[in-house]
């Protein structure tokens, strides 16, 4: 053991200089700090490998987050996309159902003026034998499923507002038509004029949507069209048979 003092060699287990008489103890606590810096080092390492670690599983989890994000949304868009083919399908379907309604109302209306018939009570006579069928409640029920997916449609993915617009427009003249074909209201002239505008403004926006419609929503229409044109069939089939 050397001192730091005269640099006179002593030996190891000294605690004096035999040289100057200084002490030789700080020459220990020196090694002893000496012998810590690599352990400190060694902790060091530690701490940052620790630290990319968690920075490496923070970014994994984001991108985990952002990749099951992107899932959900398209997932969304795609059921998105299936009604609103329905809906549009569905709403035309009952636009015409409706006219017929409609139809019959005018026909007995005409026919009761010409024949010099009270038409308040052919008129409802005629809506008592709907009720009693069950036709007018069908209607209101199948204007209550087409409001029900409306609501959902509010909610519009990127890339079909101008779609959902038209869409909008078509369902505000379809609760027009629906309102007339359960109480029919005004003269024959008015009632006429004012369905056959509605009827008119549905066909001309409905052309408007099958124009703006994006592809996507386009082949859904097309296939929910063919499948329900087959269940058709099918039901036309059974009923000559019988």
């Amino acid at each position: 053991m050397f001192c730091n003092q005269c640099g006179r060699e002593n030996p190891e287990d000294s605690k004096y200089c035999s040289g100057c008489g200084g002490s030789l103890e700080i020459d220990n606590g020196t090694k002893e700090e000496e012998k810590n810096i690599p352990e400190k080092r060694g902790s060091k390492k530690k701490l940052i490998i620790s630290i990319i670690i968690g920075l490496i599983l923070v970014i994994g989890g984001i991108g985990a987050f952002i990749v099951y994000q992107k899932k959900q949304e398209e997932k969304r868009v795609q059921e998105y996309v299936g009604e609103m083919a329905i809906n549009s399908f569905n709403m035309y379907l009952e636009v015409v159902e409706n006219a017929m309604v409609i139809a019959m109302y005018s026909k007995t209306w005409s026919e009761a003026i010409d024949y010099g018939n009270d038409f308040n009570v052919e008129l409802a006579n005629l809506k008592d034998a709907y009720k009693e069928k069950g036709e007018l409640q069908d209607l209101k029920d199948a204007q209550t499923e087409i409001q029900q997916s409306m609501k959902y449609l509010q909610d519009v993915p990127e890339g079909y507002e101008e779609t959902y617009g038209v869409l909008k427009e078509m369902y505000g003249v379809y609760v027009e038509l629906a309102d007339q074909a359960q109480s029919p209201t005004g003269s024959l002239l008015t009632f006429n004029n004012k369905t056959n505008d509605l009827f008119s403004k549905f066909n001309s926006l409905f052309e408007e949507y099958l124009i703006t419609m994006p592809a996507d929503v386009k082949e859904e229409y097309e296939t929910y069209v063919k499948k329900q044109e087959k269940e058709k069939e099918k039901e036309n089939e059974k009923d000559a048979d019988m």
